[in-house]
């Protein structure tokens, strides 16, 4: 009799058991599809991991979709500085008369800082902060009295030079490619404050060298403003400078200095 209910309990009892452990097997799996979890139990649920977001502290990303439909995200940073150093050389114009100079050793120096503000990916604006110095090699200056008359001496060479301070807007146009440091287009204007204006002659006198540095507010404008343009690719620009406003006093002097200038500039960062 033992033997039979022992049995009959086996019976009972182990297939429970095999169905229990059947569903608590079933409970922990877990099928991985992609980047999705799926637990087999009840109820059912489905776990995706986070991505991390497209916008970041910096910059905000820009993308495209590649053949298997994969995006693939660049970033570019909301705001960001140029520190450049540039040289230009000035350029006549044709149909236009300047005061008798020498053009190869006509030349202007600049240094300083653009700060741009990018609110989309394929355009910034910026501001600009900078010293120039500009210094025009002329011809016969001292012999026509151009600007003083009686300089004594021999004439060996005669410049007219400014040291300024300038500032100015700049529209930033991104070209091509996208992907890693495209062409850009930069237009805008500048002014510029010449805190310093001389004519300056080195002459001959009693067989020593000597320098005489001419200034006349009356006959040099303090304040010059223009239009700037460039082509940038990765570190270098090509820039080109028109100035509007007169470097003298038309009443007094009645011709002027190019008023174009063309060069290049590096950027330092």
């Amino acid at each position: 009799m033992k033997k039979i209910i022992g049995t009959v309990f086996a019976a009972i009892i182990l297939p429970g058991a095999l169905l229990l452990g059947y569903n608590q097997a079933a409970a922990q799996t877990v099928v991985k599809i992609g980047e999705a979890e799926i637990a087999i139990q009840s109820p059912i649920s489905i776990k995706k991991k986070e991505t991390p977001a497209n916008v970041n502290d910096r910059g905000v990303s820009f993308g495209k979709s590649d053949r298997f439909g994969v995006t693939k995200s660049k970033h570019y940073p909301r705001s960001y500085e140029d520190f450049f150093f540039g040289i230009a050389m000035a350029v006549p114009l044709r149909n236009q008369e300047y005061l008798p100079m020498h053009y190869g050793s006509s030349h202007s120096i600049e240094v300083g800082f653009k700060y741009f503000y990018r609110p989309a990916a394929r355009y910034a604006i910026g501001t600009l902060w900078q010293y120039s110095f500009y210094n025009y090699k002329l011809k016969d200056a001292a012999v026509n009295e151009t600007f003083v008359s009686n300089v004594p001496g021999e004439i060996r060479s005669e410049s007219f030079r400014t040291d300024n301070l300038g500032t100015g807007i700049i529209n930033r146009f991104y070209l091509f490619p996208m992907q890693n440091k495209p062409f850009m287009l930069d237009i805008g204007g500048y002014v510029d404050f010449s805190y310093s204006k001389r004519y300056h002659v080195k002459t001959i006198e009693n067989g020593k060298n000597t320098k005489h540095k001419y200034r006349d507010g009356s006959k040099f404008n303090p304040i010059q403003a223009g239009l700037y343009g460039a082509i940038t690719k990765g570190s270098y620009s090509l820039f080109a400078k028109y100035r509007l406003t007169n470097l003298f006093n038309p009443d007094v002097i009645p011709l002027e200095l190019p008023r174009l200038s063309m060069g290049v500039q590096i950027s330092l960062d």
